[in-house]
């Protein structure tokens, strides 16, 4: 796993309004062929929420961390994607997309927590057990990448509302 830091990048990708950090991320997992994935998660952002144990996730997030919007989880996604040699320039192609005029409107309507979780594939699962409840695991390992610790930070404080 490369480490790419480009400062200009990640200007780049914080300079994106929340809409366009969301189309960003939604080009991103689609370009990746990942889009057909997210039918496996659940529908709504609602029933991810209810798939992380709050108790849990409030012992490893720093006190006092405000609520994440939707925007800043997608922009700490593709900050971490950024970071990946595999997809740094997959990234650029996604926030260039972002911000050109809308020609079309994205079908998509995947929630954006679904959307990074699937672009954490191999850090977080989620599963369905077979009374219907959802579950959400974190593969917890040494965080030597701090843009991986800040997308999963964002991703269950965006989950748990900071709580």
């Amino acid at each position: 796993m490369s480490q790419r830091d480009d400062p200009a990048q990640t200007q780049n990708i914080r300079t994106l309004s929340d809409a366009e950090a969301v189309r960003a991320l939604t080009a991103l997992v689609e370009d990746r062929g990942l889009l057909p994935s997210t039918g496996d998660l659940p529908a709504t952002a609602e029933e991810l929420r209810d798939a992380v144990d709050a108790e849990v996730v409030a012992d490893h997030l720093p006190p006092g961390v405000p609520p994440v919007s939707q925007g800043d989880l997608a922009r700490a996604a593709l900050e971490y994607a950024a970071t990946q040699e595999d997809l740094a320039s997959v990234v650029d192609e996604a926030v260039e997309h972002a911000r050109s005029p809308m020609d079309r409107i994205d079908p998509v309507s995947v929630s954006v927590a679904a959307l990074a979780v699937t672009l954490l594939q191999t850090e977080v699962v989620v599963k369905r057990d077979n009374r219907g409840r959802w579950s959400l695991t974190v593969h917890k390992r040494a965080l030597r990448d701090s843009a991986l610790g800040r997308l999963l930070t964002a991703l269950l404080t965006h989950l748990t509302d900071g709580k």
